[in-house]
């Protein structure tokens, strides 16, 4: 029977309605949609269960996300239960598990470390210890079976045992106050074959002596804090041929020592309070330079912090690092007098500066700190942009034209120089508001770790 063209027309409308709320990403491949569920955190990928018939079976097949934190003991051994595995991501923070749940926890963690759930993770996430635990509680043996498949992995508050590990896939690494002995820390470091960046937070059991030896590593972090006694932390990169950035972040005091590391392109924050930087056999006592025999040209990027705005200084950094191109400065000091046309007439005109870019934090306007500024904006001839952050002051257009008179901006040596001043309160990433972020020494892809990040 042929139906009626209205009828046939309010037909074809019902069918086009159905497929506008049809169910599309139910029409993705298992595999996509495995990924999917697999991304998402423990409760919600098994909560995707409910959703349809067709994902009922998705979230037991796909590789377990799995944050153990915050759950009821009984539903962490359900979820193990009911998940065949593999794993992609294990996180575990005892940090986080409720004051009354953690007895508990530690009557079930180690069998929940050997269930089949959890079996071949790529990432680890594992903080073993609560805030006040010294020392903090030894690594359980049965983390030792995640070693061969890891990629990712960061420990934090536990105690390498004293026997080498191997993880012959992983590529980043954070220790953040773990106490590992210097032998144990040396064959850990053996034993990652491909690590490629590293993170060194506030750790101890090792000498204050550290040296790094390593073929791979391409970013090493460190903090550490000021030790009670009068013993300084040494940080020694004996042979790293590959590494391209060294990142000290804020209250280290330290001795750095860099015998090796040819591709070096990074490096900061240096402070004042450092009571030795050598290159080779180039030394320095904080920023004052001490002896100049070994030039650095692999240097690009610098960022000093704490220091006082001393244009000797500067210009002996550059010296050191000859192809610097990006200078990154943190004073909270009114700064030296830096009177320079005298003093560095015969330098000018042969002193080659490579300088594209300056960021000094913490600029307060005064003489000292234009005569500072004042020097590279007459001198840097490729300068691209110079940016002035101002602690705690409101700018406004007839302080910042007067700046630009004191600066003589108007005779700048680069015709392209850009100059910005911004309150550091108001301003988008502030340079002197970077900290410890594991992502500033993981994140390989930043050509530069100090530029803005903050929003």
């Amino acid at each position: 029977m042929e139906m009626a063209p209205g009828a046939k027309r309010r037909r074809l409308g019902e069918d086009e309605e159905e497929e506008l709320v049809d169910d599309r990403i139910s029409r993705l491949p298992d595999g996509v949609l495995g990924d999917i569920v697999s991304l998402l955190p423990t409760k919600d990928g098994a909560r995707t269960q409910v959703l349809s018939s067709r994902w009922r079976h998705l979230w037991r097949a796909a590789p377990l996300n799995f944050h153990l934190s915050g759950h009821p003991v009984a539903d962490v051994s359900r979820i193990l239960a009911a998940h065949p595995g593999p794993c992609r991501r294990f996180s575990f923070n005892m940090d986080r598990v409720r004051y009354k749940d953690y007895p508990a926890v530690n009557a079930n963690l180690d069998s929940w470390l050997r269930s089949p759930a959890l079996n071949n993770p790529q990432e680890l996430d594992f903080v073993l210890g609560r805030t006040l635990d010294n020392p903090p509680p030894l690594l359980p043996a049965p983390v030792r079976r995640f070693l061969p498949t890891l990629r990712v992995a960061s420990f934090e508050r536990c105690s390498f045992p004293d026997s080498a590990l191997h993880l012959p896939l992983l590529e980043q690494l954070s220790l953040v106050r773990v106490r590992i002995s210097e032998t144990s820390l040396h064959a850990l470091l053996a034993g990652c074959s491909v690590l490629e960046s590293l993170l060194l937070d506030n750790n101890n059991g090792f000498l204050p002596r550290l040296q790094i030896v390593s073929t791979s590593l391409r970013s090493i972090g460190v903090r550490c804090y000021p030790l009670r006694d009068d013993n300084l932390w040494q940080l020694i990169i004996q042979d790293a041929p590959c590494l391209e950035r060294l990142l000290v972040f804020q209250y280290s005091e330290m001795d750095i020592s860099v015998t090796s590391a040819p591709r070096l392109k990074i490096l900061g924050r240096i402070s004042s309070k450092f009571p030795r930087l050598q290159f080779g056999t180039t030394t320095f006592q904080g920023t004052s330079m001490v002896s100049l025999t070994t030039v650095v040209h692999s240097v690009k990027v610098l960022a000093l912090s704490y220091v006082t705005l001393s244009l000797d200084a500067v210009i002996d950094l550059i010296k050191c690092f000859p192809c610097l191109e990006k200078l990154y400065i943190q004073t909270d000091e009114l700064g030296e007098k830096n009177t320079w046309c005298r003093k560095y007439r015969n330098l000018i005109g042969t002193f080659d500066i490579r300088l594209k870019k300056i960021v000094v934090s913490c600029y307060r306007g005064n003489k000292s700190h234009v005569n500072f500024a004042k020097f590279f904006v007459s001198n840097a001839t490729v300068l691209e942009s110079m940016r002035f952050e101002l602690q705690d002051r409101n700018i406004n257009s007839v302080w910042i034209e007067r700046q630009h008179r004191l600066l003589q901006i108007e005779n700048r040596a680069s015709r392209d120089a850009q100059f910005y001043f911004v309150s550091r309160n108001k301003s988008i990433g502030s340079f002197s508001s970077l900290q410890a972020w594991p992502e500033q020494v993981h994140d390989l892809s930043t050509a530069d770790p100090f530029e803005r990040i903050y929003n």
